[in-house]
């Protein structure tokens, strides 16, 4: 696999939100995770970023485990690792354009600013909004158009891996389709894994190679 949970327990105080969870996405695959609310899954995500401690068991990227990770050796996995939040009001800096929060991350890992500004007019095409969003910043956006630009910034970098908690929840039906094919062709030309969690399980039956369904922090179906 390119990303493991092995065998992981999460505690908030006196819930246990992981019990004992192992779940594993291999390069170019693309796993659903679904479930009721309170089930585990955005938690699952966020143990996997190493944005949840864990209280026992390991978390594994590209062979290594990434358990404890931090400073430089953590950002240069997340250079690898990308994520994008439900709610992409607290991940997008209100202060930043539209280009900045794009381009910025592709500078910070050594592009070339023309490049950059060329690969966000790319990203904006990709997630169906036009380059005139280039400097808007996050107010002046509608919830799916921010969300769009939290998915464009997850791809810009192209990373290995891209775990996206309820992505497409703001869309509208027919934006909804095209994410998700463009997650499949993002898949097939960069080989790049989505680990993804929906409440949609009919567009993720569509959309996913495998479906992982939890509840009460377990893992109770995949196929």
């Amino acid at each position: 696999p390119l990303v493991a949970l092995i065998n992981v327990c999460v505690d908030f105080g006196a819930l246990r939100a992981l019990d004992h969870v192992s779940l594993e996405a291999a390069q170019g695959e693309i796993v659903a995770i679904v479930g009721e609310s309170g089930a585990g899954k955005t938690t699952s995500l966020k143990a996997m970023m190493g944005l949840s401690p864990i209280r026992s068991g390991s978390v594994h990227f590209a062979g290594a485990s990434i358990d404890g990770l931090s400073g430089a050796k953590r950002r240069r996995v997340w250079r690898d690792m990308q994520m994008v939040f439900q709610d992409p009001s607290n991940s997008l800096a209100p202060h930043r354009s539209v280009n900045e929060s794009l381009v910025e991350p592709l500078i910070a890992h050594g592009t070339p600013r023309n490049t950059a500004e060329a690969r966000c007019r790319d990203l904006l095409e990709m997630v169906g909004l036009g380059y005139e969003f280039a400097d808007r910043r996050p107010a002046a956006l509608s919830g799916g158009q921010a969300q769009r630009v939290a998915i464009a910034r997850a791809l810009a970098l192209r990373p290995r891996l891209v775990v996206a908690d309820e992505p497409m929840s703001a869309l509208d039906v027919s934006v909804k389709v095209q994410i998700a094919r463009l997650f499949r062709d993002v898949r097939a030309e960069f080989g790049t894994a989505f680990v993804i969690v929906s409440h949609d399980l009919a567009l993720m039956t569509q959309t996913a190679d495998r479906i992982i369904v939890m509840q009460s922090g377990r893992i109770v179906e995949t196929g």
